[in-house]
């Protein structure tokens, strides 16, 4: 298997995949990967929906903009978001398991002081969006990146021209939305590597930082 360095460097977007199966094992390492991913307050918003069943495939193509990969890939892993996670019952949950786990204990943060912060951030729902939707897209990329170390190529699909014919195909519960895609398969095509940005493009100041010795 590849190292995260290795698989940095040769991860491809594939939009053509040889018409193969991916294995279980695969798939499930792949979701580990995921399920390890790491979120602000330990949220975990991610939500998955594994699809490998043909009509299915072919109905995802269809809600892509007829792009035919989708239907190709061994596997489409529909990315979700929870923002259910973001609740008070979420985050209290949350900070319960650390404390069972001996990561923070009650000391650490009060009661009342605790019960202040989550009024705070879960008087407007809709707000959670952006950290719920940024945290799986972390998670999202661990699964590209496993994917790459094991093999497979992959292309993250952001064109999806009606998010809720997707839910609905899938059953997906409301409160759940519906990011993007995954597509995931042995690749048909050997790319190359695309142009990037020199570093010194996106870094906002020099880095090293110059230092004042004198």
């Amino acid at each position: 298997m590849l190292t995260v360095a290795e698989a940095v460097r040769q991860r491809r977007s594939i939009r053509s995949f040889k018409q193969i199966p991916v294995p279980d094992k695969m798939i499930l390492d792949m979701l580990e990967a995921a399920r390890l991913a790491p979120s602000g307050s330990n949220s975990q918003p991610w939500r998955f929906v594994v699809v490998t069943d043909a009509q299915e495939k072919k109905d995802l193509r269809r809600l892509c903009f007829n792009q035919a990969f989708v239907e190709d890939a061994g596997v489409d892993f529909v990315i979700c978001t929870d923002l259910s996670a973001y609740s008070k019952e979420g985050y209290q949950k949350r900070r319960q398991e650390s404390m069972d786990a001996g990561i923070v204990s009650a000391s650490e943060i009060d009661d009342a002081t605790y019960q202040r912060y989550i009024d705070s951030i879960t008087s407007a729902p809709t707000s959670q969006i952006t950290p719920a939707t940024a945290n799986t897209y972390i998670a999202a990329e661990h699964i590209v990146l496993m994917a790459t170390a094991l093999g497979l190529g992959s292309c993250w699909v952001g064109g999806i021209s009606d998010h809720k014919a997707v839910r609905d195909m899938l059953g997906i519960p409301r409160g759940i939305l519906v990011l993007g895609i995954i597509a995931v398969g042995y690749s048909d095509i050997e790319p190359k590597a695309r142009p990037r940005l020199p570093l010194e493009e996106i870094l906002l100041r020099p880095f090293p930082s110059p230092v004042d010795v004198t």
